[in-house]
């Protein structure tokens, strides 16, 4: 509750009873129990003086009997009168001229209305006047200050109160239940029944039976459309209520807007102006303390008198002792409350004598209360006194319901009041009420920064923001001091236990998440910046004070000087009001500074409340500050987050170093080992490339330690992965060997390179991944692949032949398969002593063949390869096997036959069935293996080696074996084949070339010639260059020439003209300048060459 009114006793002790009275502009007219006409003047507060009624006349013979109630009805300049039970109309300007309305007899009850209606399309004041008695309504209407009609309904039941709701809906109320009555065709209507019981329900939800055509309108009485009447129509007029204070139950009371409150005993329901139950305005009844005998408004309030039925507080007894007695009631019977909130904001007690009658005027502006022979006046407090009040209370939504409702803010400054109202409610609803979800969501319908929830939040989530906050309500504090009774503007409870904030937490971590959300929205919309209201303190507001003499709000004595003038005009271009000593202004903040408040803040709420959502925050893009984050990370001990912040960030060599360090230490859980961080390099890009080396030979150099240790203790499973301690082979399979896109972009010749520092195993993994994959053909790489090989073969164990023997193979096969390598730089690092088989095939890539065979007929000392090797290359030199049988019948050099009888006599070397120790022998027994072998490649390649060249090669003491003559006979068997071919295609050509002569002979014998005087016997024309013409065959007459057209309209014709007939078939042809023509038609006809003579 607080102060709305003050009331001050204008008059006191007339000499007469009041009884009715009604104030219009500044004219206060009281009626009398003797029938006579009180004319006040009222001059309104200012500074220097208190309001005064000053008596300007006195009609003592106005009426002959009391004066039941009176009306203005100022647009028409009437004023109405109901007296001694009929209604009397006078002029308002002079009071003279008495009307009086014969109708109207037996009326005790009165209601007008006033507005504008569009009649016809042209804008006309209607004025309308309400009475009953004797079971029935009169109403009667002026147009534009006329006299229009009058209009006469019967009522079923006594009338207790009416009132109009609209132009064309009156609303009554009997003793039982509430009506209205549609104008002017009279429809009577149900609204509910008028108990408290009921009032009580409906205003609950329940349906309510009808709707009422407000306008009037009806296809069976037609009438005049009339529009609802503005706010500012009713300010100039007013009327007072009607009945007897004592026995009065029902009341129906204009409020603000056009609506109706309908009041039975202390229960009332608003209705609109189409008769309808304001249910989203209200959703409960308006319940009064008492039952009112009297109902008025203003802007914001409803104001009610009653009879004050509490007893007198009883005087404390002589002994002064107080005992244990509650104390008595506070008297009053004044009621004034929200309109808009149905609160109780005041009580009043008017002490002089009962009150009676209320009325308002000017609007709504003026409020008047009246007993037997006492006038008051409620004078409203200044509403920045009453908002600051409200506020102190810590009633926001009456502040709210307050500032909406007055008229004396301007329009402009209620939207931003009310926003600071809102703004202080949602921190009061967050510190004081722990109403966290409500909070959030007014500062989010607000469109306050984040950092405004934040600042609330303790010191470890808010951080430097919840200092500001501090500082904030410092400054607020200053300004208070004039009113430190009131409470401050709520603070967050730095003092609460962690526990209790839990539940804040989680709104908070709410309301943040859903606002990142629009941040992401606005950035994928292309925003930069996005709109929010700010808080910004009003840094002049002690020296504007200062400058004024005082705040105009916070010091008791501007309150005081307020009581002694309070009908001043308290209009607000600029209400300025200690609790709202700040303005939100809507400015532009950059998302991204935004965003790292609030992704920041949310990173502190998840470490308190849901560590698991930490890494779906720090796995996508987010805007946390690294130098903050960070320490909360590494407080907590949450590493695999904080590789995710690093990763996020760009900072790839912080992660790499932190996993580095966690992998070493034995108390990191899942980060111990070379795992974590072979995992973490293949999630970066391909520009990190040099990082990626440098961090991949840690787990590369660990993993190649422990298998060496493995295999000093003969560990079975040397090769094989460790949990946590991956093999180099799946190091480099994960890094560098996989098809994510990172891996193809890497230079592979640096990947190769550095592997081969390693390990040439390693190379070799790779670069098969690299050639089977991605099919590179790049000739350093396929160099490398042989280095790699070269490598591993002069680090392989010598205890190890297996490994030897595949290795030599997988080589073989790679210098065989691959043509992308160089053989120059592969003859250059293959050794002089050894690997002679690789270097024979080195040697075929440069095309030394008869080098390549020498190494393999004498070095290698295998024929088979030999013949192999003449097999494979035999495409590329035809006349490779020749090449063999030279060396095969030369003889072997001395310094090979030398080394073979060394290797007999070590033991290193048997011919099977020969026994050869000297090197004469070993010399005899390899020449005639190698003869032996000689037949062989005769018998087996025939056709691959030309008699012509062999013969002469054959040593003269060669023995003439099986195989030589298989050889011979297949070369003779081929000579003879190929002497017959060739017959037949000497004879073929030369028929073939007989044909042709014949042919041109015949051709040359038959033929037509087109002289430039032959004409066409058609149409007589002649046939000269460029016209289409037909040869046509003539028995007797050869061939005849014609045109092409000519021959095309005989061919339809039915006979036949100048001895040709239409159905031969022609041979055509163009006259082009060329020398010959050969023209054939489609049957077999004789060709005919065309000469131009």
């Amino acid at each position: 509750m607080h102060h709305a009114f003050t009331i001050r006793a204008l008059l006191k002790q007339l000499p007469v009873r009041i009884e009715t009275a009604v104030a219009y502009g500044d004219r206060l007219l009281l009626g009398t129990a003797t029938g006579a006409l009180l004319v006040y003047q009222v001059s309104e507060a200012d500074r220097d003086r208190v309001p005064t009624l000053t008596l300007v006349e006195t009609k003592k013979s106005f009426a002959r009997k009391a004066v039941e109630q009176l009306g203005v009805i100022k647009e028409a300049g009437v004023l109405v009168c109901l007296a001694d039970g009929m209604v009397t109309l006078y002029d308002l300007h002079t009071l003279a001229n008495a009307t009086p309305l014969t109708n109207t007899r037996g009326a005790h009850i009165i209601a007008l209305h006033t507005g504008v209606d569009h009649i016809d399309g042209i804008p006309t004041l209607v004025s309308k006047l309400a009475t009953y008695g004797k079971r029935k309504v009169v109403v009667l209407e002026w147009r534009d200050a006329e006299f229009y009609k009058s209009f006469e309904f019967s009522a079923a039941e006594k009338i207790v109160a009416m009132q109009f709701s609209a132009p064309g809906l009156l609303v009554l109320s009997t003793a039982r239940e509430f009506l209205t009555l549609q104008l002017p065709r009279g429809q009577w209507d149900d609204l509910f029944p008028a108990d408290t019981a009921s009032l009580r329900t409906v205003a609950g939800g329940m349906a309510v039976g009808h709707s009422v055509d407000a306008a009037g309108s009806s296809d069976t009485a037609p009438g005049p459309q009339t529009s609802a009447p503005s706010g500012g129509m009713w300010g100039s007029w007013a009327l007072s209520l009607s009945g007897s204070s004592a026995d009065v139950q029902t009341t129906i009371a204009r409020m603000p807007s056009d609506k109706l409150l309908l009041c039975h005993k202390d229960t009332g329901v608003f209705i609109n102006s189409a008769g309808k139950l304001c249910r989203n305005e209200y959703s409960e009844p308006m319940v009064f303390s008492r039952a009112p005998i009297g109902i008025t408004y203003t802007s914001s309030y409803a104001v009610a008198i009653s009879h004050d039925s509490t007893p007198p507080t009883q005087p404390p007894s002589s002994s002064g002792s107080t005992g244990n007695s509650n104390p008595p009631a506070p008297r009053f019977n004044v009621e004034v409350r929200n309109i808009g909130t149905q609160a109780l904001v005041q009580t009043l007690h008017l002490s002089e004598e009962e009150p009676s009658r209320i009325i308002n005027g000017a609007g709504g502006k003026q409020v008047w209360a009246f007993g037997p022979h006492t006038v008051w006046r409620l004078m409203p407090m200044p509403i920045q006194q009453q908002v600051e009040d409200v506020l102190d209370a810590e009633q926001y939504d009456e502040a709210i319901s307050l500032v909406a409702q007055s008229d004396n803010i301007l329009e402009a400054e209620k939207e931003e009041l009310t926003k600071k109202i809102r703004w202080l409610r949602a921190r009061w609803l967050f510190c004081e009420q722990a109403k966290y979800e409500d909070a959030l969501n007014e500062f989010t319908e607000l469109g306050a920064t984040p950092t405004e929830a934040i600042a609330l939040c303790p010191e470890r989530i808010a951080g430097e923001l919840a200092e500001e906050a501090a500082d904030v309500e410092s400054i607020a504090e200053e300004n208070d001091t004039a009113d430190k009774s009131g409470p401050q503007i709520p603070r967050t409870k730095s003092t609460a236990e962690p526990a209790a904030w839990k539940d804040a937490l989680y709104a908070v971590m709410r309301y943040l998440t859903e606002h990142r959300r629009w941040i992401q929205q606005a950035t994928r919309d292309g925003k930069r910046e996005l709109e929010y209201a700010v808080r910004v303190l009003d840094d002049d507001d002690d020296d504007d004070n200062n400058e004024n003499g005082g705040s105009r709000l916070s010091s008791d004595s501007a309150r005081g000087s307020r009581q002694t003038s309070p009908d001043d005009d308290d209009s607000l271009p600029h209400v300025r009001l200690k609790r709202l000593a700040f303005s939100l202004e809507q400015m532009d903040i950059p998302i991204p500074a935004m965003a790292q408040v609030v992704d920041t803040t949310l990173l502190k709420v998840y470490l308190e409340c849901s560590p698991g959502l930490l890494g779906p925050l720090l796995r996508v893009k987010n805007y946390c500050d690294v130098e903050q984050s960070e320490g909360l990370l590494l407080e907590h001990k949450r590493y695999l987050e904080l590789v995710d912040l690093y990763h996020g960030k760009g900072l790839y060599r912080n992660a790499l170093q932190l996993l580095q360090k966690q992998g070493m230490a034995s108390d990191s859980g899942s980060l111990h080992g070379t795992y974590a961080t072979v995992r973490y390099l293949v999630r970066l890009p391909a520009d990190q490339f040099e990082l990626i080396l440098e961090y991949v030979r840690w787990p590369l150099q660990s993993g190649i330690s422990r298998m060496q240790d493995r295999s000093v203790h003969d560990s079975p499973s040397s090769n094989e992965d460790d949990e946590d301690w991956p093999a180099p082979t799946t190091v480099v399979t994960m890094v560098f060997a996989d098809d994510r896109p990172a891996a193809e972009a890497f230079p592979r010749p640096q990947v190769a390179s550095f592997l081969r520092q390693t390990s040439p195993e390693l190379v070799v993994l790779y670069l098969n991944y690299v050639f089977e994959t991605w099919h590179d053909e790049t000739s350093i790489l396929h160099d490398e692949m042989v280095t790699a090989y070269l490598d591993m073969l002069g680090n392989a164990d010598p205890q190890d032949a297996d490994a030897e023997v595949n290795t030599r193979q997988l080589l073989q096969n790679f210098l065989k398969s691959s043509l992308h390598y160089s053989p120059e730089r592969a003859l250059a690092r293959l050794p002089d002593d050894r690997l002679f088989t690789e270097r024979a095939l080195v040697l075929s890539k440069l095309g030394r063949h008869e080098h390549a065979l020498s190494l393999l007929v004498f070095s290698v000392a295998s024929l088979a390869l030999a013949e192999q090797y003449c097999v494979e290359n035999l495409a590329q030199r035809p006349d490779v096997f020749v090449l063999l049988l030279k060396l095969l019948v030369s003889t072997p050099p001395a310094d090979v036959i030398d080394s073979e009888a060394q290797d007999i006599r070590m033991g290193r070397l048997e011919f099977p069935g020969v026994k050869a120790s000297t090197a004469k022998q070993v010399e005899h027994v390899r020449t005639k293996i190698h003869r032996q072998f000689v037949g062989h490649l005769l018998s087996t390649h025939p056709q691959s080696i030309p008699v012509a060249e062999a013969l002469p090669l054959l040593p003269t003491d060669m023995d003439f074996s099986h195989d030589m003559f298989v050889y011979l006979r297949s070369q003779l068997c081929t000579l003879d084949q190929d002497m017959r071919t060739e017959n037949v295609v000497r004879s073929l050509t030369a028929a073939e070339d007989l044909q042709a002569r014949r042919q041109l002979k015949h051709l040359q014998t038959n033929y037509v010639v087109v002289s430039e005087t032959r004409t066409c016997p058609h149409c007589l024309k002649r046939i000269g260059s460029g016209t289409a013409f037909a040869i046509i065959p003539s028995e007797g007459k050869g061939h005849v020439v014609v045109h092409y057209s000519c021959w095309q309209r005989s061919k339809s014709a039915s006979s036949t003209t100048n001895g040709y007939g239409a159905s031969n078939s022609p041979r055509s042809a163009a006259s082009t300048p060329s020398s010959e023509i050969l023209a054939a038609d489609d049957h077999a006809a004789p060709r005919v060459v065309i000469k131009w003579a």
